[in-house]
């Protein structure tokens, strides 16, 4: 168990890889993350407890679908997009090796 714990030890004083790009987008992907379970807790907890109540004729259980799942989906499609740009933003990296050498033979 020391050994493992001295291997961690030892990963946290190798420098990241990451960009400074890469590592602000995974703070904002934690947020955003974050900020859906946030959200999805909310519409069910709006939607359970204030049901007696109404705005223009609606009762809130209902408003809280009506702005909550929109809202959910921007959120998840801002999560996409940004995984999409960051990773076209990355370097590929050449090759070294065939992947499949006995179809590069024939």
């Amino acid at each position: 168990m020391a050994s493992r714990l001295q291997q961690r030890l030892a990963e946290l004083d190798k420098p990241s890889e990451l960009t400074d790009e890469e590592e602000i987008w995974s703070l904002i992907r934690l947020t955003l993350v974050l900020l859906r379970i946030v959200l999805f807790v909310a519409i069910i907890a709006v939607s359970e407890l204030m049901e007696n109540y109404s705005i223009y004729n609606l009762s809130m259980a209902l408003w809280s679908i009506i702005i909550g799942i929109p809202l959910f989906i921007l959120l998840s499609m801002a999560i996409i997009f940004g995984d999409r740009a960051i990773k076209d933003r990355q370097p590929s990296k050449p090759e070294t090796s065939i992947l499949r050498p006995i179809k590069e033979r024939l």
